[in-house]
């Protein structure tokens, strides 16, 4: 009895005969990877950077001007406003500070700046007759040594300019000084010089 043996070339044809099914799958899956791989690079986003632009680009924020004008028109001035040092009080004869800044003459007193009345106190004992105004931002301007044709009352509001009354000679602790306007200013709670509130450079 014979036996044949299997050429090489014949096994590797029944190989790949009975591995069909395998190779096809793994074709089949090197194609779907390319697909994949070529999608994807084709899909990507280019490499220079995209600056965004906002739909609502900020707005540059304008505080608008606040108007302040002089509380009189021709007065002089007289004691300056001296927080840090003594000056001479003709009236009491004493030396001490002077948290205002004098306006001496006649004529109409003017408020300063918008705002709205928030004190009216006529013929107190050492100031006269006194109107206070609230500012925004802080600010309190008060008029002390007006005369008795006060203006306003309290719950006014009065504009920078408006006139709040006279300047007059009821200011007990000042009477020496004559008929004047002895102002003071405070942001919130605390005197400042009212000459670096108000338009002073103007004036000269």
């Amino acid at each position: 009895m014979k036996t044949y043996q299997t050429s090489t070339n014949e096994k590797k044809r029944n190989f790949f005969v009975r591995h069909k099914h395998v190779f096809i799958a793994i074709g089949i899956l090197a194609v779907v990877a390319a697909v994949v791989v070529v999608s994807i690079v084709l899909t990507l986003p280019d490499s220079a950077p995209v600056t965004s632009q906002p739909d609502n680009p900020p707005q540059e924020v304008v505080t608008p001007e606040v108007k302040t004008v002089l509380p009189m028109t021709g007065a002089a001035y007289g004691l300056e406003y001296a927080s840090d040092k003594l000056v001479y009080w003709e009236t009491l004869e004493i030396w001490r500070t002077h948290p205002a800044m004098d306006f001496v003459g006649s004529g109409d007193v003017l408020c300063v700046r918008d705002g709205t009345v928030t004190d009216v106190e006529m013929h107190t004992t050492l100031d006269g007759n006194v109107v206070t105004v609230t500012h925004a931002d802080g600010y309190v301007s008060i008029y002390k040594s007006l005369g008795d044709d006060v203006t306003v009352k309290v719950g006014d509001k009065v504009s920078a300019g408006d006139k709040l009354g006279t300047a007059g000679n009821t200011m007990m602790s000042e009477l020496k000084t004559g008929n004047h306007l002895h102002l003071e200013v405070k942001k919130n709670g605390k005197h400042v010089d009212p000459s670096t509130v108000l338009p002073i450079n103007e004036d000269k």
